[in-house]
């Protein structure tokens, strides 16, 4: 039986393709939209430290506890209406601050997570990132990728995060955290809406986290301490340590004093509506207190939504607080599950100057190392590693396909990961990108057998890899003088985002 017969074609995801690519479109102006939010709140992050508004918040603060000591001597004394003046001017430079925070940061959040998200979105995400982001020095140096890096990594985490997130849940997971326990009530039910829903607040909360966390890494200090790497981009241990340490407190900061609880809007409740025929039984007087005694549960009813809608902020306002307080050394569940995605991210999206081509597929062994040594959570990563298997969708490789001109010993093709949630983490689901296919990307999607992958020696034996395909391949494929790639990067080759935007996914 020929090899190539181990191919497993699962037909076309596709279907007739035209809502595929108004996706793809869709998220990929999507992924703009948020780069652009991003440089805008970075800015933001710069004016807070300039214009000193952490310093200008707990001046305020003194001045509250002034008024109301003053207040109750006489609340009418020329001291308390001068420092409720100071409080004013200072709110005048506080509030428009944290607005224009909180409305960017809640832009970002509704752009990545939003009632139209599927699982297929977000991987669409997640492999158009790696599919265009520039590894090779021709692509882009050390310094342009390193600012690229700091745009996309947050956008390629909260997907990261939500799928993964998702996956826990589905599978029965349950968050120590009481905030988490109270918000995802809905899954210990059947209402499959309010689970979606439960989900989408939380992948809401922890996007709004990891965005903040990126945050710390633009204020001036943490600025300061990037500006000691050299041209591979390595800081020292104790550079790394003094970053940590000082993007931490950036974004505890900027979170507290910059952003603040998010506003709470105006409750809306309908009102009862009372009968025709029971308005004509009742008298005049009846009919007032009965409009009397509306208006007042209507009332009531609308405080103790407000209040209740108050304390969900304050609670939820505490937990970011919490998770970005904790110790990196020692984190918290939440922190945990950031920092599994944060270390995989790191890998998918190199900022150093000198890449291996091959670190995004290498991340997979790399990870479970990092596990063995405790370094980061097991649970957390063998589920991320289980989702993602070890070729990160929007990775390529190559394959041995004998079905094709058997005559001339098969040929060697190109192909992009497409899939999440392999079978097996070493067969991954691809479509072909070799020439031929690059313009019939429609035609289906085939999961690969180790056996044909060239990425694995088994794969590069002499019994398929013959002498003729090893020149051949040498020939069509290896374009670094002396170093031989089994897989490689996607735009190393062609650019790639007008066949991810158009018929890849």
């Amino acid at each position: 039986m020929l090899l190539g017969a181990g191919l497993n074609f699962t037909g076309n995801y596709l279907d007739a393709s035209t809502a595929r690519q108004s996706l793809t479109k869709t998220v990929t102006r999507q992924i703009v939209m948020v780069e652009k939010l991003t440089l805008v709140l970075a800015k933001q992050v710069e004016s807070f430290y300039a214009d000193e508004i952490d310093k200008k918040h707990v001046e305020s603060e003194n001045l509250d506890s002034k008024i109301l000591l003053y207040s109750k001597r006489n609340p009418h004394s020329f001291s308390v209406r001068d420092l409720s003046n100071q409080k004013e001017q200072l709110g005048q430079k506080i509030k428009p601050h944290q607005t224009q925070n909180r409305r960017l940061l809640a832009s970002v959040i509704d752009i990545l997570i939003e009632k139209r998200n599927t699982r297929r979105h977000f991987e669409i995400i997640l492999g158009t990132l790696l599919l265009n982001y520039p590894v090779d020095k021709k692509d882009a140096n050390y310094a342009k990728r390193s600012e690229i890096s700091k745009i996309l990594r947050p956008i390629y985490q909260s997907a990261l995060m939500s799928l993964l997130v998702e996956k826990i849940l589905v599978g029965g997971f349950v968050f120590k955290s009481e905030f988490l326990s109270h918000l995802l009530l809905p899954f210990k039910g059947d209402d499959k809406d309010a689970q979606a829903q439960a989900l989408i607040t939380l992948q809401k909360v922890l996007v709004e986290i990891i965005y903040l966390k990126e945050m710390g890494f633009f204020s001036p200090q943490s600025l300061d301490i990037l500006s000691r790497t050299g041209e591979n981009n390595l800081l020292d241990r104790q550079n790394r340590e003094d970053l940590c340490r000082q993007s931490k407190l950036s974004a505890q900061e900027f979170h507290h004093y910059g952003v603040g609880a998010l506003e709470v809007s105006p409750v809306k409740i309908t009102p009862s509506i009372i009968k025709a025929q029971d308005i004509r039984k009742l008298s005049a007087l009846q009919l007032k207190e009965l409009e009397d005694d509306r208006k007042q549960k209507l009332e009531t009813e609308v405080l103790k939504a407000e209040r209740k809608e108050l304390m969900y902020q304050a609670a939820r306002f505490s937990f970011v607080k919490e998770v970005l307080a904790a110790s990196s050394a020692n984190p918290c569940e939440i922190g945990a599950l950031l920092k599994v995605c944060q270390v995989y991210t790191s890998f998918m999206l190199p900022v150093k100057g000198n890449v291996d081509k091959e670190l995004n597929i290498k991340a997979y062994e790399t990870m479970q190392k990092q596990v063995k040594a405790q370094k980061i959570d097991s649970f957390f990563t063998e589920k991320l590693l289980a989702m993602m298997g070890r070729f990160p969708i929007g990775s390529g490789i190559f394959l041995i396909d004998l079905r094709r001109h058997v005559n001339e010993f098969g040929t060697v093709d190109k192909a992009i990961v497409t899939s999440l949630n392999p079978v097996h983490p070493d067969e991954p689901e691809v479509k072909r990108v070799t020439t031929k296919y690059k313009y019939k990307l429609d035609s289906g999607t085939v999961v690969v057998p180790k056996r044909i992958n060239l990425y694995f020696e088994e794969g590069r034996s002499a019994k398929y890899f013959t002498e003729k395909l090893k020149n051949r391949f040498k020939i069509q494929f290896q374009t670094e003088k002396d170093d031989k790639f089994f897989s490689f990067r996607a735009n190393d080759a062609f650019r790639t985002l007008s066949i991810s935007e158009l018929k890849l996914w």
